[in-house]
């Protein structure tokens, strides 16, 4: 009954969509990051994340809507749009044929449905100019709420979301100190909130601007990982670096955010990422053992992997006692190393490619697809049932697209016969 209800909201979201895209971009990003996996599969009864179900409303009622609208983001995008579905299709086939199509419920959920909702964004912003604007404004207001909540929780002012479910996990009986926010695994709750920190660039005063970064830097240290804190610092540096002003101006407000993070470093929340720093349980040493162990594989698994989630297989069997952590090693096995390259490829050049000053991006979004891409190397990002994909691929949709794509045409006949008729000249 409560699937049944999911699909019936999953549909009014759809609908929702053809008139206010961002409320309906909202509540797939407020699913994605409220909801974890677990909870709705003890609560729901089914391994269908909403945010999943909400992507496919919208996109099938968009199609209806306007089935020229994707068709124009797939032929802007042509190669890259082939490298995606030819690591799809390969992903899908291998885990199929290979007796592990009980794990193809993870591919829709980090790859195929986020591919889609990247098409649906993209094909948005063609329409309006100010939608990635607000989708990022969108992303820095969950982040930042991910943040105060972190905080609270820390504090002691409010007790920590989805506790009885966060208890059943592995990683709990030995990080119960670390933040999770509304999320299941802290280095998730501190992704979402490093890629919102390059995106406060788009808020609209100075002020929103400061402390919104400070406010997801401390919960980005509560959570424990020192690779978003990073990722975090690099971003403030360059939008500082690219800012608007002097040099005094810009050489006064680095000075500032140092003598900010000093006293940050000397303040009792920053204790739990400080202490990883000084001791991080030798994850360091069993990373480098696990590329070692890959390297190795790579010659089996060169064009044909071994289906999803044969990876962990391979650790176990080597006694790490850990996974490869790293979503490149991962694929490059269970898909084989060619299909990973295309698929890696594929983003990278989403990242990179682009014209500086085209309007129709969000600012920030460049910089802050780049930061996460490199965070998600670090741990099981895109192998695990988390809102990983969701996140990377919104991020590359709001990078500003290339220049000299194609023109916008409306989704009935008539919207190009107006568009070619010449302008009125007033009397």
């Amino acid at each position: 009954m409560l699937f049944i209800t999911q699909l019936a909201l999953s549909i009014v979201v759809g609908v929702v969509a053809l008139r206010r895209p961002t409320w309906a971009f909202g509540a797939v990003l407020v699913a994605a990051s409220l909801l974890p996996f677990e909870v709705v599969r003890t609560a729901v009864g089914t391994s269908w994340q909403p945010a999943t179900t909400f992507t496919l409303a919208i996109v099938i009622v968009d199609c209806v809507r306007d089935p020229r609208g994707i068709g124009r983001v797939v032929a802007q995008h042509l190669v890259v749009c082939a490298m995606l579905g030819t690591f799809l299709v390969m992903a899908f086939a291998t885990s199929w044929f290979t007796g592990r199509a009980g794990d193809l419920g993870t591919l829709v959920l980090q790859l195929l449905g986020p591919a889609l909702l990247f098409l649906w964004v993209r094909s948005r912003g063609a329409d309006g100019a100010d939608f990635p604007t607000r989708a990022a404004r969108l992303l820095v207001l969950i982040g930042s709420a991910q943040a105060a909540l972190v905080l609270a929780v820390w504090a002691g002012a409010v007790p920590q979301p989805w506790l009885s479910t966060l208890e059943g996990l592995r990683w709990w009986g030995t990080d119960a100190g670390r933040m999770v926010g509304t999320f299941d695994h802290p280095l998730i709750a501190a992704l979402w909130m490093s890629a919102a920190v390059p995106l406060t660039a788009s808020l609209r005063t100075a002020w929103m601007r400061v402390a919104a970064p400070v406010l997801l830097i401390v919960g980005i240290a509560l959570t424990g990982s020192r690779f978003a804190l990073l990722v975090a610092v690099v971003a403030v540096a360059v939008m500082i670096l690219r800012a608007r002003g002097g040099v005094f101006a810009k050489a006064g407000a680095a000075a500032l955010a140092s003598i900010g993070a000093v006293g940050f470093l000397a303040s009792e929340a920053s204790m739990t990422v400080t202490e990883r720093f000084a001791d991080d349980g030798g994850s360091s040493s069993a990373r480098l053992k696990t590329v070692g162990l890959a390297v190795e594989r790579w010659a089996d698994t060169m064009l044909v992997g071994k289906g999803f989630g044969a990876s962990e297989q391979v650790t176990r069997n080597a006694l790490i006692g850990t996974t490869f952590e790293n979503p490149f090693l991962m694929f490059s096995i269970d898909f084989g190393l060619f299909a990973t390259l295309l698929f890696f490829g594929a983003l990278v050049s989403l990242a990179l490619r682009g014209a500086s000053g085209n309007t129709t991006g969000a600012r920030g979004a460049r910089l802050g697809s780049l930061l996460v891409l490199a965070s998600i190397l670090g741990f099981n990002s895109l192998s695990a049932n988390a809102p990983t994909g969701v996140l990377v691929f919104v991020l590359l949709a709001l990078v500003p697209p290339p220049s000299g794509r194609a023109p916008h045409v409306g989704p009935f006949p008539d919207d190009l016969v107006r568009s070619t008729r010449p302008a009125t000249v007033p009397r």
